[in-house]
């Protein structure tokens, strides 16, 4: 009886620590966003699938310190952008964001539940990578 009870401990051990992988050491499969145009309606969505893109651009939202404070800016953020996850033993996953650069601030599209302030050089950086992949 006791090696029965030890053995479904040490299987729901192994069972749960193979459910409880971590997407945080997974990096985007893809980004797909879209510029705010100048007459204020949003341009076709683009995707940036190169890797090394990607990866700067992952480690960019890295730097940022996020808050779970509302995005405060009424305004169409001037990039929207989807950050996609395809985890080999999952389903695919996303994340959006707004990014507005004169206020300097990233944040959560929908729900509106996060937001992280921009440094300049992070606001130059984001501008270069999507204006680049244009």
């Amino acid at each position: 009886m006791k090696r029965m009870l030890s053995g479904c401990v040490i299987c729901m051990g192994l069972l749960l620590g193979g459910c409880a992988s971590s997407e945080e050491d997974l990096d985007p499969s893809r980004i797909d966003y879209q510029p705010l145009n100048s007459d204020g309606a949003y341009g076709p969505i683009r995707t940036i699938t190169d890797a090394e893109t990607i990866t700067q651009l992952d480690r960019t939202t890295d730097e940022v310190e996020w808050e779970d404070q509302p995005v405060p800016i009424e305004r169409d953020p001037d990039v929207r952008a989807t950050f996609v996850y395809t985890p080999d033993d999952a389903p695919e996953r996303s994340l959006d964001f707004g990014i507005w650069y004169e206020e300097q601030i990233i944040g959560g599209i929908n729900p509106k539940d996060s937001r992280g302030e921009l440094t300049a050089e992070l606001v130059t950086r984001l501008q270069a990578i999507f204006d680049k992949s244009k």
